[in-house]
């Protein structure tokens, strides 16, 4: 199964900005989508980091609640790491795990597609391990036939 067959997919679409974005409004959208992070996207659509939660309270320490004049692209986390659409599961967990990170912005031939977190992620494998062991459940108890 690949990541862009998962997940929320209208609020991973919205889960975006650009680098001029005032911060504070960034972090008003990151309220208002009930996420964590928000790719910053140039005006193609080319993702050129990804703001978290994280990166705003490090500016708000570091501006000492002086953020009026803060951007989203003075604060972000680059590189962005981004996967292509397709990408498998086992990919894009490897991938997370390589860079310690909770959010991947999924992308098609480049462009930004969505926003893929680490718990869209593991919900995922959850629901699959669950049907596998009810599968084996009905087998055990003779209530599904093996095919053979």
């Amino acid at each position: 199964m690949s990541v862009g067959r998962i997940g929320n997919y209208e609020t991973g679409v919205k889960a975006c900005c650009m680098a001029p974005t005032l911060l504070l409004k960034a972090a008003e959208r990151i309220v208002e989508l009930d996420v964590n992070a928000l790719a910053v996207l140039d005006r193609h659509g080319v993702v050129l980091g990804i703001l978290t939660d994280h990166d705003i309270i490090r500016a708000l320490v570091k501006s000492g609640n002086q953020l009026d004049l803060e951007t989203v692209g003075d604060c972000m986390t680059t590189p962005a790491i981004t996967c292509e659409i397709d990408t498998r599961l086992s990919v894009a967990l490897k991938l997370m795990q390589t860079h310690r990170i909770r959010h991947l912005a999924i992308v098609r031939d480049g462009a930004f597609v969505r926003m893929f977190t680490l718990k869209e992620l593991l919900e995922q494998i959850h629901q699959d391990d669950e049907l596998e062991v009810g599968v084996l459940r009905d087998l055990a108890t003779g209530r599904l036939a093996p095919n053979i």
